[in-house]
């Protein structure tokens, strides 16, 4: 396979070469200017399918641009240059070559090959994970062109701010700046480009694991790179296609474009391409517990990824490495490539200050260099303040220093916390879920039944079955519905809207609504309520905080019970009694309530089962009325919930 690989690539490389050469005599006749002009233009063409005949053209157009001194032109060819070695995964030899251009082209005031640099050196910054100074870098290109109003370069600048959100995880801001990316490619009519906006936008739909939407997304790019020839681009879009099968499971399909991928990949010389694919053919070949091969693809990602200088693709390999091999349990091998990952990553913050403390450290030492000077030509009074501006100046770096290391310590901490916040929450939902099975079970078998034996079945078993599908919806409607609620409650989108209610119909409409479920246990309601009693708040949010509560008590309360609604008009608050005489609760049962991080599954008297989501919700909307909620309970008397809302409207 490898000697069929080196053949292809000889192959198209003497084609290509071929070609440049064919080239160069069919404009042997034209001007230097116009030559140099083609060669750039051919290299920007071949720049993804034929990399190294780009190289070659490109460095022919530079020769011209210096034999005619002409430094916009070689400001050009030194850009084009530095995006074919980005491609071909040499960063150091790329922003030494992007520097160059921006020196040409500053000295010929050059606005368009000023602001490529920029944005070229940027994209630099970015693969190396420092990203304030690759946004620094890319922001001005796009003031610049903005001012010219050249979509095609800012369009790339878009791209690149897209990409930085995206490693950042902000997917929403990632979409926008890609589809306006997409949108300014399409009004230049670049095909090529466009083509490149849709492949970024379908990976983006991936992080999401919205599979279907980005294999729509990677099928169009697919014709659209097969349209122009970009063969960079149809490696992307085909490996972006095995990741779907991939993740659906659909091992044979993504071997396939894996291997198509690699092979197109290594054709051009793709090096990121190739790490990838390796990596990716790894764990395809794990999930088909042929470790052997997954071992060599595995060995040959890592040699390539050392090679290489962008963070980002040594941290994707340590991280699927250290995935790698918890499916072979290696852990101890995992462990430690789990390791090498975590320093990585936490590397590019520290780079980042380091950055921003050397940029401070070089103005200061500019500062204090340019006051050297002046001491020769003052007197003793200058030179004292001179060394007293050196000494605010050293304070003022000192005092900046700590502030950023004190934000990075607070970022980290930040993180851990959000990291466990998301291990409660994923407990969370795995609860949901479970909770919603049951009623969901219930409603397939009963609905099968029907289906199956409806004629054999009396009326009565035919009524209690569409009962208990009846009931089955219900809870889980209700379920659902608190979920929505506190989703929309933790993300702000659930809007407060404070008004005058009548506490009692508020009472009498959540108790009728819920009778139903009460009878069903004999379960008496009663409402002790004067009828005058008023309150500020929302409707929505005291409206479920009754369900909820009333819901609560008919669960755990026995049948044939009682359950008790009070409410007494307090000279500054509104205070609500819900009693049950049920089951009752322990006090470390009482201490979990209302806590998101201490959710767990409890059965009512009859079996019904719930998560306490509902008393959360309860929780956060009696906060936002800047009233409180609690329990008291004891094992076999029964619970009282208890919560207060403030009278005056100026509480909120």
């Amino acid at each position: 396979m490898k000697v069929i690989i080196l053949f292809l690539i000889q192959t198209t490389f003497l084609f290509a070469q071929a070609n440049l050469d064919s080239l160069l005599k069919s404009i042997s006749f034209k001007s230097d200017t116009a030559r140099a002009r083609i060669l750039n233009d051919y290299a920007w063409s071949n720049r993804s399918k034929n990399p190294h005949t780009a190289l070659k053209s490109s460095e022919e157009a530079l020769r011209i641009g210096k034999a005619i001194n002409n430094k916009s032109l070689q400001a050009r060819s030194l850009n084009l240059m530095g995006v074919i070695y980005r491609n071909l995964g040499n960063y150091d030899k790329s922003i030494n070559t992007y520097t160059n251009a921006l020196r040409l082209a500053e000295e010929v005031k050059d606005s368009v090959q000023i602001a490529f640099s920029y944005n070229n050196i940027g994209g630099i910054y970015r693969l190396q994970g420092n990203n304030s100074l690759a946004l620094e870098y890319i922001l001005k290109a796009l003031s610049l062109f903005e001012k010219l109003k050249h979509k095609e370069g800012m369009s790339f600048c878009t791209i690149n701010i897209g990409l930085i959100y995206r490693r950042q995880g902000n997917y929403i801001k990632a979409l926008e700046y890609l589809n306006y990316t997409l949108r300014l490619r399409e009004e230049i009519n670049d095909r090529p480009g466009k083509a490149l906006a849709l492949n970024l936008i379908a990976e983006v739909h991936f992080d999401l694991g919205e599979f279907n939407a980005a294999l729509k997304y990677y099928l169009e790019v697919e014709k659209e790179y097969q349209a122009v020839d970009d063969k960079k681009g149809l490696a992307a879009a085909w490996g972006g296609i095995a990741g779907v099968y991939y993740e659906q499971k659909n091992y044979q399909k993504a071997l396939e474009y894996r291997k198509k991928s690699l092979e197109l990949s290594t054709k051009i010389s793709y090096l990121e391409g190739q790490i990838q694919n390796h990596i990716n053919l790894g764990l395809i070949y794990a999930q088909l517990n042929n470790f052997q091969q997954a071992d060599i693809e595995f060995a040959e990602a890592l040699k390539i990824a050392n090679s290489m200088k962008e963070i980002y693709v040594q941290i994707d390999t340590y991280k699927n490495f250290a995935k790698y091999n918890e499916i072979k349990n290696n852990f101890k091998e995992a462990l430690f490539y789990f390791k090498k990952y975590s320093t990585l990553k936490d590397s590019i913050m520290k780079q980042e200050n380091v950055a921003l403390i050397a940029e401070m450290e070089a103005i200061y030492k500019s500062e204090k260099a340019e006051k050297e000077k002046a001491v020769l030509m003052k007197d003793l009074e200058i030179k004292e303040k001179q060394s007293n501006y050196l000494m605010i100046i050293l304070l003022l770096i000192v005092v900046m220093a700590v502030v950023i290391y004190s934000r990075y310590l607070s970022k980290k901490v930040a993180n851990k916390k959000l990291e466990e916040l998301n291990a409660v929450k994923d407990t969370f939902f795995r609860l949901i879920a479970h909770d919603l099975k049951t009623p969901f079970n219930a409603i397939f078998g009963y609905t099968d039944l029907l289906k199956e034996d409806f004629k054999n079945l009396s009326e009565d078993e035919k009524q209690k079955y569409i009962n208990d599908i009846g009931n089955a919806a219900k809870k889980s409607y209700q379920l659902l519905e608190n979920l929505l609620m506190w989703s929309q409650s933790e993300s702000g989108r659930m809007e407060f809207n404070p008004q005058q209610l009548n506490l009692k119909l508020l009472v009498l409409e959540s108790k009728e609504l819920l009778m139903p479920t009460a009878q069903s246990k004999n379960i008496e309601i009663t409402v002790e309520c004067d009828d005058n009693i008023s309150v500020t708040a929302d409707l929505q949010m005291l409206t479920t905080v009754f369900r909820n509560l009333i819901s609560n008590a008919i669960k755990f309360t026995y049948p044939d019970g009682e359950i008790t609604i009070q409410a007494y008009d307090e000279p500054k608050q509104v205070k609500v009694f819900v009693k049950d005489n049920g089951m009752g609760m322990n006090e470390q049962t009482v201490s979990k309530l209302f806590k998101l991080n201490e959710v767990s599954t409890y059965n009512g008297t009859n079996g019904e089962r719930g998560t306490g989501l509902g008393l959360i919700l309860c929780n956060e909307f009696i906060r936002l009325h800047k009233g409180k909620i609690w329990v008291e309970s004891q094992p076999g008397k029964g619970s009282t919930f208890i919560f207060t809302i403030p009278k005056q409207k100026n509480s909120f």
